[in-house]
């Protein structure tokens, strides 16, 4: 007799219809969540590899051009210059400057975009969770309402 009206409960048929469209709707929600999360870790991986490419650049740039001061200081040491020499060689400085300057820019960026990524990767993963959660409450309502049958 309890059974019967179980079944024929108006309510638990709703919810349970609830249930039955919802579900697949969560599911969804989940698998895009967590698919946005891989795509999030991908990026970070990307932008943290174009990091540490920049500032291997960055890096041997600076040693490139310490490099080439110390032989053009070798090379006109003790010898007097023309100052249009003079001139030739501080604006061959000045580029070399402006060189690593952009460098370190890039680095910088590369490195706001590592930050910026990491956040969204954080957002991903509590959306991935949240998303979870919500399939696995949905499964335990509808396992409370099978275990009542």
């Amino acid at each position: 007799m309890e059974d019967e009206i179980l079944e024929d409960d108006p309510q638990r048929v709703a919810l349970e219809e609830v249930i039955h469209i919802l579900t697949p709707l969560r599911e969804h929600r989940q698998t895009s969540a967590e698919r946005r999360q891989r795509q999030a870790e991908d990026e970070l991986r990307r932008d943290r590899e174009c990091l540490a490419k920049a500032r291997t650049a960055w890096i041997d740039e600076r040693e490139r051009q310490h490099e080439q001061r110390e032989a053009l200081a070798v090379e006109h040491v003790n010898q007097a210059l023309k100052l249009t020499d003079v001139d030739r060689w501080h604006d061959r400085e000045r580029s070399l400057l402006d060189q690593l300057s952009r460098l370190r820019q890039s680095i910088q960026q590369q490195t706001q975009a590592v930050e910026q990524q990491q956040q969204a990767l954080q957002q991903a993963k509590q959306d991935a969770k949240a998303a979870l959660r919500a399939v696995e409450k949905l499964a335990c309502l509808a396992e409370a309402i099978n275990d009542e049958s």
